[in-house]
């Protein structure tokens, strides 16, 4: 079974993110694949919201908080790294 990491980089908009996340959810229901997302937050000054849901699909969902705000492409360079280094995957895909 192929593992695939989604990865998100976020700033202020977790009502969004928890919106893509049910879409992604649903896409992905027949994939025969295991699916995982890191979310890269940037430093965000709004608080998390909606992300505390049973998803059928999706095993798990970590966030990665910056420590500053970088920007995206940052974001997405420090994803990267912490997937490269730290998980067990097959393909990223970066949103």
């Amino acid at each position: 079974m192929k593992k695939f990491i989604i990865l998100i980089p976020l700033y202020n908009d977790w009502k969004s993110v928890s919106k893509l996340l049910d879409e992604i959810d649903l896409q992905i229901l027949h994939w025969d694949s295991e699916i995982s997302v890191i979310i890269v937050n940037d430093a965000s000054t709004e608080e998390k919201s909606g992300l505390n849901k049973n998803f059928k699909k999706i095993k798990s969902i970590k966030i990665l908080n910056m420590k500053e705000n970088r920007v995206h492409q940052r974001c997405i360079a420090a994803g990267l790294k912490y997937i490269s280094n730290n998980e067990d995957f097959d393909w990223v895909i970066v949103m």
